[in-house]
């Protein structure tokens, strides 16, 4: 099997069976399967998803549920390709993915990480990397007039006036759809189960990156991308799994034990998203908008 793809389902059954027939009616000219890992859902989805008469096609239900990571984790361990590829269930294929992504990482053994172009279903460009978060742009979350003293090339972070059209070697590309070999990702020992969710595609990325590889956004390769709707769901648990999962990114790359002591304004600013999104009336929580 040259790729297993491997995606997580929470309540969303509607939108992961349209993810998994895009995939099978665009993927051509590579060896392929299909994992959808359950994160215990409540609407069925066991009823709709288990049944689907795909080859190479499987379906676990899981009786909790174990966040993204753990969930990754777990289904990759039921793989069988050379390279794994996780995917979001709100997602549907606009071309080949799969064989895009496939073919450019295999030809180029400097390639650790490669990631496609999101759009929104309108067309438009939508972010699709970003940098790795610096010390001051976390500080600047917390203390917004930092903003006035700080240039723009240090808050950078969402990448939104990155140019999109053009192959490019990133820092990040989001967890939501990213390509590694299976021998890599075992190397470096998986995604890190720090965060319920949130964060994993940042270390990861830095991770690949440290160990001397480049992670690359592939714009040939296009999807669309709905965003936020299993967070929706529970956006309060989303939102303070945010926050927290930055907690442990600051402090596996730069605090230490010292993460202590800046605990508290991260236990702070969870608890204002909270409180902020009571009075939203959209509770989906997208990685450009927080």
């Amino acid at each position: 099997m040259d790729v297993s793809v491997i995606i997580i389902n929470y309540n969303t059954k509607k939108l992961t069976k349209a993810c998994i027939e895009s995939i099978y009616n665009y993927t051509q000219g590579v060896r392929f399967e299909v994992i959808v890992i359950d994160n215990a859902s409540t609407d069925g989805s066991e009823h709709v998803l288990a049944k689907l008469p795909f080859r190479n096609y499987q379906y676990i239900c899981h009786g909790k549920n174990i966040g993204f990571s753990k969930a990754n984790n777990l289904a990759a361990l039921y793989a069988s390709g050379e390279y794994l590829f996780f995917m979001n269930s709100d997602m549907v294929f606009i071309n080949d993915v799969v064989s895009i992504l496939f073919h450019r990482i295999q030809n180029d053994g400097q390639v650790g990480i490669i990631g496609p172009k999101f759009e929104n279903p309108d067309g438009s460009d939508q972010v699709s990397c970003r940098n790795f978060p610096s010390i001051l742009f976390g500080l600047s979350r917390f203390f917004p007039f930092l903003k006035y003293f700080l240039s723009r090339q240090i808050l950078a972070y969402y990448q939104k006036e990155r140019d999109y059209t053009v192959e490019q070697s990133v820092d990040t590309v989001s967890a939501g759809a990213l390509m590694i070999s299976r021998k890599l990702f075992e190397k470096i020992g998986r995604f890190d189960e720090f965060s319920f969710m949130y964060a994993e595609d940042a270390d990861i990325c830095r991770q690949i990156r440290e160990s001397g590889y480049k992670v690359v956004f592939f714009p040939e390769a296009k999807l669309i991308h709905f965003g936020g709707q299993s967070s929706r769901l529970n956006s309060y648990r989303a939102i303070w799994s945010y926050y927290f999962a930055f907690y442990y990114l600051y402090k596996k790359y730069y605090f230490g034990k010292m993460a202590v002591c800046v605990k508290p304004l991260f236990f702070v600013r969870a608890l204002m998203g909270v409180t902020m999104n009571f009075f939203k009336k959209d509770k989906r929580v997208t990685w450009n908008n927080k």
